[in-house]
């Protein structure tokens, strides 16, 4: 169940504004903040810049199943930093939190913005075309990752990586049929 601040609801009652509060959290310890407001926002002695690299962002949908969602990030690609810090490092499951913060009148965040949902970055693409570069970034559900195999294999590689030293899965490439472990 979603907790919001007794402020956060009466706002979401009446007549309000909102803006997203963006954060994301790349390799090398760089974390970006935007947001979609039209001046920077300050919360929590974070600043959520407004300039203008975020071109768009997609509304995210929710419902009860458990799927996997997606959603884009457009960041311009006319500012090279922005090219060179999407591009030049693997951003690939790195963190993004989106909030939405509601604003009082004079455009300060009520206490607490809300948290829309935690996602991981995925492959970003350039698109340049005459009048316009972007990148465009999907964002994934956390659980895009959910099927993905864990743990050790019975291979000599995964073996090695734990014990160097032991030959014990050397040739397990070579045996052509399952083997039951244990019983029967």
């Amino acid at each position: 169940m979603l907790q919001v601040t007794p402020q956060v609801a009466a706002a979401i009652a009446g007549e309000h504004s909102y803006c997203h509060l963006i954060r994301l959290e790349l390799a090398n310890n760089v974390t970006l903040r935007m947001t979609d407001c039209g001046y920077p926002v300050d919360w929590q002695g974070e600043i959520f810049e407004a300039n203008g690299l975020l071109l768009g962002m997609d509304a995210p949908t929710f419902n009860a199943e458990l799927r996997i969602g997606e959603i884009g990030l457009a960041f311009t690609a006319a500012d090279q930093s922005m090219v060179a810090l999407m591009l030049g490092v693997n951003q690939i499951n790195r963190y993004a939190y989106i909030f939405r913060a509601y604003l009082t009148d004079e455009g300060q965040v009520i206490p607490n913005p809300i948290l829309l949902h935690t996602w991981l970055l995925n492959a970003p693409d350039v698109s340049d075309s005459k009048g316009e570069s972007q990148i465009t970034t999907p964002l994934t559900s956390e659980w895009a990752d959910f099927e993905a195999p864990r743990g050790r294999r019975s291979t000599d590689s995964s073996q090695r990586r734990f014990y160097p030293n032991d030959k014990g899965l050397e040739f397990a490439a070579q045996v052509k049929k399952d083997l039951k472990w244990g019983g029967e």
